[in-house]
């Protein structure tokens, strides 16, 4: 009897110890580096007063340069962190930020998507295609997923990207900040520049003072907040890149892709993988082999344009399966772009596009200009690109 009694006690203590480690195994399976940041547009700058990632490994905050508006989803980590080090994924994000564009300050206290942030992390990141010039294996370490960014848009919405070295991710999330009244916080804020109020801290980076935000002043003054350009720039369609180059012996070396959401993929075979359903392209560099020579192509799209033709041949639905096509004569030096959906087929026309062909064998040459159709720097900027104001 007490073999018996002695027998089930070790059974219900192994079980348990089964369990603990289980229970430790997939703590530690949930355990990854990772830096965390904030940005803003370029044209919605602003300041963060606090942000902080709430998991199960604690609380991180943003540290460094309180200022935002190097563009969405672009922001440092001022923190110099271990990278062998590993952490439990944040559950709940917490923020006071300022918004110049709104004059006011905003708070934001919410949850964040954990199952699909673990799925991602998990999931890592895709192996680049060997890289181009002026870029080392050493420049792409971070390519599996290691950063969240938490982004200010004007009006008090926020967004959560995750990226890597050659991705950047906008999660299918967002949250609403409520406007921040709380006499303390307020003072914490315009107190630090030496200002009595809030309004005079809010004239203070009106003023000419801040020669580094003259160009949002500049696009305040001729259209008033960005946001509502922005809320088109976050628009997703169900579209497709396709190529088609007229020498049959092509093949594509890779992508890279920038979009107006601020996603992004770099150095990929696998360009219409990275997102099923895009926002729309700004532009991209394309590298294709031939027999005896690597061409590569930058396109940058006119962002009026692009607008106007996805709604155009969208419409309403924007569900409908199209495909931004881009046809290569032989030589590799003319173009013929369209966004196809059901029966509309619309032409690009204002699109800038300069090509370099170097010989295969050394494809990471200074590369000849064998195509360009504009003069000095491209002109075809989108509201996240330095130096952008709308006319």
């Amino acid at each position: 009897m007490w073999l018996l009694f002695l027998s089930l006690g070790a059974s219900c203590a192994n079980k348990k110890d089964l369990q603990k480690n289980k229970e430790i195994n997939q703590m530690e399976d949930e355990r990854f580096y990772y830096e965390v940041c904030c940005s803003a547009p370029k044209l919605g700058p602003g300041k963060y007063v606090t942000v902080e990632y709430i998991g199960e490994s604690g609380t991180f905050r943003c540290f460094g340069n309180p200022t935002i508006g190097v563009g969405m989803g672009l922001g440092h980590d001022g923190v110099a962190r271990n990278r062998a080090s590993r952490y439990g994924l944040p559950k709940a994000i917490e923020a006071t930020w300022v918004s110049w564009t709104d004059r006011k300050v905003y708070s934001v206290a919410s949850l964040i998507p954990y199952d699909t942030i673990l799925s991602l992390f998990k999931d890592g990141g895709e192996p680049c295609v060997p890289a181009p010039k002026g870029i080392t294996p050493d420049d792409l370490i971070g390519k599996t997923i290691d950063r969240f960014d938490l982004c200010f848009l004007p009006g008090g919405k926020v967004m959560l990207y995750v990226n890597t070295a050659v991705k950047s991710i906008l999660l299918d999330w967002s949250a609403e900040g409520v406007e921040e009244t709380d006499d303390d916080v307020l003072r914490h804020v315009y107190r630090r520049y030496g200002m009595k109020n809030m309004d005079g801290y809010y004239d203070m980076f009106y003023s000419d003072e801040f020669s580094d935000y003259e160009p949002w002043r500049k696009y305040m003054r001729k259209h008033g907040s960005i946001g509502p350009l922005l809320e088109r720039y976050l628009e997703r369609f169900n579209y497709t890149l396709n190529f088609e180059f007229e020498n049959q012996e092509t093949t594509i070396h890779g992508v890279s892709s920038d979009f107006t959401n601020g996603e992004c993929y770099s150095y990929t075979k696998k360009f219409n993988e990275a997102f099923k359903k895009p926002s729309r392209l700004k532009g991209f560099e394309i590298m294709w082999d031939t027999k005896d020579s690597r061409y590569t192509c930058f396109m940058y799209f006119n962002e009026e344009e692009m607008l106007n033709v996805f709604d155009e041949a969208y419409g309403k639905d924007r569900t409908q399966k199209g495909e931004l096509t881009i046809k290569v004569c032989k030589y590799n030096n003319l173009f013929d772009i369209s966004l196809n959906v059901g029966d509309k087929s619309i032409k690009l026309e204002k699109t800038e596009i300069r090509v370099f062909r170097d010989p295969i064998d050394d494809p990471h040459g200074d590369g000849t200009l064998i195509y360009k159709n504009y003069e000095g720097n491209h002109k075809n900027l989108f509201a996240d690109d330095k130096g952008y104001v709308k006319e």
